[in-house]
Parts: C-alpha cells; sequence; structure tokens
C-alpha cells in the first residue's frame, strides 16, 4: 500500500518540477529580450540626470554621440586624468543640452530592440510628441557598452 502512494505523488512532483523549469527558462528568456532595454534605459536616465557611474557604460574609444565622434575626441586625451575630466565634462554637458532643451526622459516611450547583428545591438525608443526616435547601439562582444547614441534618419 505504501508502495502506491510514491506512485500516485510521483506525477505531482514530476509536473511540479517540470513546471518550475519552464518559468525559469521563461524568466532568462525574458531577460535576454528585456535585458538590452533595461541597460539602454538606465543609461540614458543616468546620462540625462547627469551621473558620474555610467560612464561605465560607455565605449569612450569609439563613442559616436549625436553626431559627434566623441571617442576622436577622447583618444587625444593622453593621462587618465585627462580623460577623466572629459567623461565629466560630457555628462554634464550632456545633461545640462537634454535639460536646457526641455527634454524629459518620460518622453522616451516605446523602447524595443530595433536590430541585432553580428556584435551590436540597437534599441529603439520613441520621443513622444515629437515624432523622432533615438537609437542606442550597445556592443555585445564581452561587457555591453553604448557605443553610439543617435537620432534615427
Amino acid at each position: 500500500m505504501g508502495i502506491n502512494k510514491d506512485r500516485k505523488n510521483t506525477p505531482i512532483l514530476e509536473y511540479t518540477i517540470l513546471a518550475g523549469i519552464i518559468i525559469v527558462f521563461l524568466i532568462f528568456v525574458f531577460q535576454l529580450r528585456t535585458g538590452d532595454i533595461n541597460l539602454s534605459r538606465a543609461i540614458f536616465k543616468d546620462l540625462t540626470g547627469g551621473r558620474y557611474g555610467v560612464q561605465k557604460y560607455i565605449d569612450w574609444e569609439h563613442f559616436q554621440g549625436l553626431e559627434v565622434n566623441v571617442g576622436a575626441t577622447y583618444a587625444k586625451f593622453s593621462t587618465e586624468k585627462e580623460k577623466t575630466g572629459y567623461k565629466k565634462a560630457f555628462i554634464q554637458s550632456f545633461s545640462r543640452g537634454f535639460k536646457g532643451a526641455g527634454g524629459k526622459f518620460q518622453s522616451f516611450i516605446n523602447w524595443r530592440i530595433a536590430s541585432k547583428e553580428n556584435n551590436q545591438v540597437i534599441v529603439a525608443a520613441d520621443y513622444h510628441g515629437r515624432s523622432k526616435t533615438l537609437l542606442f547601439t550597445l556592443s555585445s562582444a564581452g561587457k555591453k557598452k553604448l557605443t553610439s547614441l543617435q537620432w534615427k534618419k
């Protein structure tokens, strides 16, 4: 009689384990899809807020920022002190310019993956009320970093 009880409970345990595995898999897939979007959103929020900590998520050597080759300017600095000063000035200027133009982080909506190619992911966000789309290019080789921030043409 004890053996029959174990057999009746086994399928329930198996189904519970299977359901748990499926849930973990779905969470993992959802994270893969939203991870790039969340990273882009966080970088942009920190840039518009003038938070220096965002500098670690930017590929300064290759960064293209709104039609400016930031990487070329950054490469001209030879000391870490100069490079740090440039990063701080860029982030502060970006924040002041964004706010001075009346920009609001909350105005960017419909965040989505625009494309995934080779070693990069492009995330798009629409600027509500302005009929514009901002594109965030993330390198996907190694630690993800922002390599470009451009208006869609």
